[in-house]
């Protein structure tokens, strides 16, 4: 029997928020097919590999299939109602023991819209703040910069193929988000301007009509000698900024120290470069300005973020056709049930993190490691892991590792035994995007035929889970009901909760069962609506001097550290910047390094290493290296190109063979956020001896 089920992709994590629609073929209950979905408006069709591997991943030998329980060295297969006894007895005596407080669970991305809030709603009635959400990681820190400045996000277009000028910012959509890379190809095509600020060479920037090849970590002072350049030459909207906007004239003063010349010496890019993308995205309008996760992870993230927001508002590219609108995306009810948890409770962090934990409600996974090792009175003791990977993909790999080991109980839920789940006491088997249906809302305001608002769509199930793998929403309402949580947990399928969470729509999961390419809904299209009601900031307007960020004791005004420490230059002993966690087609991560047919186009981790660098040290191409910093080494193989700033050396993350978070630091982190520094790493790369 033939059937053919609309979902959408589940293979790239956190690398796009805008998911493919895929439509997945089945003969005789396998998956024989999957193509892209033609009628799906975020991707036309259009599909990127890791898509197309998703049935190699669905029906790999080597997937987790029943839950196993440590025993010593070796692992014991157990039931599932073996594993939630145990699960909920540790839990129960945990808390008894320790107070509910030291529970962390660490959710991954996958399937956050549909399961995220039932954790939560779990934590909260358990008793524990400590949700280690990695949003400090990826995306978080932008959050938090556009909220403080103009009370909302704004990091998307509705429609990108409006833009006159096109920013991409540490953002390589050819290998991240190949479906959003064909619309800013149309703009190009269309007379758009394109400016791409990376220090590689990326596909995009190859594409570029002006690409800025700063040094890593400098992205700070560049957004500052960029706002001196709009600001000294009136290039910014004098209407908006006198209308709308607080702290002109601060800011004003503020960035007269970042002239271009200086910020040469800062970035290495020529001031004449700076100016001439300064005054392209001022004039060219509207401008559209993507910002990717190279900006998320330095220790400069949040006030580089700040200064991106205030380009944005000052030019007149906020919320304007073919500029950065605000996020008018769908609101879900809360069902967190935030009221249980004890008052006063705050997650770890919240100290040094105030505004990190107001605006973001989670622990950064720096905290989290520390308060673990340090065995302090709020520590933490057991953890639950949902599909992701912190004992690789987490910030200085020894000290995690140590963290893990240390807890008194670890459960890990995945597709495939990662590095994290050979540290737990039980894991668990996952159920694939495949075999669950799945709600799915985009953040943006889509464009279809109907006009413009939100998306939201219900992933149907293609096939039934394999053997004893279970969808991670059953394992959260499963082991609620076990821990006596029934009347807060009182669904008996995944479709009776999300129509809770679908009330404030009106829409209900039948409803989206019968659009299955999805639905066009919420708000209508709509441009400037501050104008009926301001900004949703304390003074009504955007915060270029931000009071919030002072009464705090954070700067008030975009500034970035020391300058020379920044660019490297006394670091005799670690010359070079390595920049960490450069996207790749195909892998997500840690993720699917098991699929052979992704694994045939990356098969191994290289080391980027500019021609120029490696004559100096005697390095030849494809010859193995030594790349150090203060905290540890790695040896990888090395890729010499002209593609890269030449004192820069660029290396992926994932790869257990060849760990860069062997060599980050725990300890060196962004102020506001609690972001780690994985992009401007003070290194040294010799031969291997």
């Amino acid at each position: 029997m033939d059937s053919v089920a609309k979902t959408y992709c589940g293979m790239c994590q956190c690398s796009s928020s805008r998911r493919c629609g895929l439509e997945v073929h089945v003969t005789d209950g396998r998956v024989v097919d999957i193509k892209g979905m033609e009628d799906s408006p975020l991707n036309e069709g259009r599909v990127c590999a890791k898509a197309l591997a998703a049935k190699e991943m669905l029906y790999h030998p080597d997937r987790l299939k029943h839950p196993m329980k440590r025993e010593g060295e070796t692992w014991r297969r157990i039931s599932w109602e073996e594993a939630l006894n145990v699960i909920a007895a540790e839990l129960k005596s945990l808390k008894e023991r320790h107070g509910a407080e030291s529970l962390a669970c660490i959710p991954g991305v996958i399937e956050m819209r549909t399961v995220d809030p039932f954790i939560q709603r779990f934590m909260n009635v358990f008793g524990t703040p400590n949700l280690g959400a990695m949003s400090e990681l990826c995306v978080g820190p932008k959050v938090m910069a556009d909220l403080l400045t103009f009370g909302a996000q704004a990091f998307r277009s509705r429609d990108i193929r409006k833009s006159r000028c096109i920013v991409l910012w540490g953002f390589n959509p050819p290998a991240s988000n190949p479906v959003s890379w064909e619309d800013f190809s149309e703009a190009k095509r269309k007379g758009a301007k394109l400016i791409v600020i990376d220090p590689r060479t990326t596909t995009a920037g190859a594409k570029a009509d002006l690409h800025l090849q700063l040094l890593p970590g400098t992205d700070g002072a560049l957004a500052l000698g960029m706002l001196n350049v709009i600001i000294g030459e009136k290039l910014y909207d004098e209407e908006f900024v006198k209308r709308w906007t607080s702290g002109f004239d601060k800011l004003k003063e503020h960035v007269k120290a970042y002239q271009p010349k200086e910020v040469e010496e800062i970035t290495t890019v020529p001031a004449g470069i700076i100016e001439e993308a300064a005054r392209a995205y001022a004039t060219l309008k509207p401008a559209y300005m993507e910002l990717g996760n190279a900006l998320d992870v330095t220790r400069d993230s949040f006030q580089t973020l700040r200064a991106t927001a205030i380009l944005r508002a000052i030019t007149g590219n906020l919320d304007v056709p073919g500029g950065n609108v605000f996020d008018h995306g769908l609101r879900l009810a809360d069902i967190s049930l935030s009221e249980r948890l004890p008052s006063g409770s705050k997650p770890l962090g919240a100290e040094r993190y105030p505004l990190h934990t107001l605006m973001l409600g989670s622990v950064p996974s720096g905290t989290l490691i520390r308060a673990i090792l340090e065995g302090k009175r709020r520590t933490i003791r057991a953890a639950i892991v949902d599909y992701c990977n912190p004992a690789l993909t987490w910030c200085e790999t020894e000290k995690t590792v140590e963290a893990f080991k240390k807890l008194d109980f670890l459960v890990v839920i995945d597709v495939f035994m990662s590095e994290t789940a050979r540290l737990a006491d039980i894991v668990l088997p996952a159920a694939t995007f495949l075999e669950t249906p799945r709600l799915y809302t985009y953040g943006g305001d889509v464009l279809g035929d109907g006009g413009a608002g939100s998306y939201a769509m219900w992933g149907i199930k293609a096939v039934e889970p394999a053997e004893e793998c279970w969808p991670d929403w059953k394992f959260w309402f499963e082991l609620a009901k076990k821990m006596g949580y029934h009347d807060e947990f009182p669904w008996d399928s995944i479709e009776e909760a999300v129509d809770m969470q679908l009330q404030p729509t009106g829409l209900t999961v039948a409803e989206l069962e019968r659009h299955p390419s999805g639905i066009l809904c919420g708000p209508a299209l709509r441009y400037r609506s501050y104008e009926e009601n301001g900004f949703s900031t304390p003074s009504g307007k955007v915060e270029l001097y931000s009071e919030v960020l002072h009464k705090y004791g954070y700067d008030a005004l975009p500034v970035i550290s020391n300058l020379a420490e920044t660019s490297g230059q006394d670091a005799s002993d670690f010359p070079l910047l390595l920049t960490t966690g450069a996207k790749s087609l195909a892998y997500s991560h840690s993720s699917w390094r098991q699929l052979s047919s992704l694994r045939a186009t990356m098969p191994e981790p290289l080391a980027e290493i500019h021609y120029r660098t490696a004559r100096e040290r005697g390095i030849a191409d494809g010859e193995f290296v030594l790349i150090r910093t203060r905290k540890g080494s790695i040896r990888m193989k090395a890729r010499l190109t002209d593609d890269i700033h030449p004192r820069c050396v660029s290396i992926p993350h994932g790869w257990e063979e060849a760990n860069c978070n062997a060599l980050t630091d725990l300890d060196e982190v962004d102020p506001v956020t609690g972001s780690p520094n994985f992009r401007a790493i003070q290194c040294r790369v010799t031969r291997e001896a």
